[in-house]
């Protein structure tokens, strides 16, 4: 059961990381267009995975946080792909 308001551990707070955290991605990878050998973006993608760990953090319960627990399990997932593409 999970509700998003402040007095809950900040979870409105990630939800707002989450969105503006990847809007900051588009605009690195957008900026990175231009170079064309797309340097830089696993990085860029690298650091913003890692950021969402801080606010996602080991301590997300699946029973009492099955979303924030889903969201986390994406973002390891996605570090693996990128470390694994040698993005890291």
């Amino acid at each position: 059961m999970s509700t998003d308001n402040t007095e809950d551990g900040g979870r409105t707070d990630r939800w707002q990381r989450l969105v503006v955290g990847a809007f900051q991605l588009d605009e690195a990878l957008g900026s990175k267009e231009g170079s064309g050998d797309g340097s830089g973006a696993a990085a860029h993608a690298q650091l913003y995975l890692d950021s969402l760990l801080e606010v996602f953090p080991s301590s997300v319960d699946p029973v009492e946080d099955f979303e924030g627990y889903a969201v986390r399990r994406m973002v390891l997932a996605l570090r693996r792909a990128l470390e694994q593409q040698g993005g890291r």
